[in-house]
């Protein structure tokens, strides 16, 4: 494990884990992308055939995390990319995490849309 925060997963919204890992132990998720990179899902730990936990993604027995084999980056650069890795134990963890930044790039193309359909609609008058 690493000395990093530990976050919580965007997509099953339950799991906190190590953000270097590669995917998200409880659903198979990459933490900063949301791609889905397990098919099929393991139910079962291999080595005791004891169900793995819903939250965590531990066997109750060996404490193994499911998953663990998977540890080739994620196309989006996921875990090797050093920025996204930041912004995700930033925004993310599951303790001190801050509130993502508000977008106001979308909000300045959304109003200028409405100027020009409202534009439009006066023209036509």
């Amino acid at each position: 494990m690493s000395e990093l925060p530990y976050i919580r997963c965007l997509g099953c919204e339950t799991t906190v884990f190590d953000p270097a890992r590669a995917v998200c132990p409880g659903c198979g998720r990459c933490p900063v992308c949301g791609l889905k990179r397990v098919k099929p899902e393991l139910k079962d730990c291999p080595e005791c055939a004891l169900p793995y936990c819903e939250c965590c993604g531990r066997c109750p027995k060996c404490a193994g995390l499911r998953y663990a084999e998977i540890d080739t980056p994620c196309e989006c650069g996921h875990p090797h990319n050093a920025e996204k890795l930041e912004d995700l134990i930033r925004y993310e963890a599951a303790v001190g995490a801050e509130s993502r930044p508000f977008d106001w790039g979308c909000v300045m193309v959304i109003l200028a849309l409405v100027a020009v359909i409202l534009l439009i609609l006066n023209a036509l008058r």
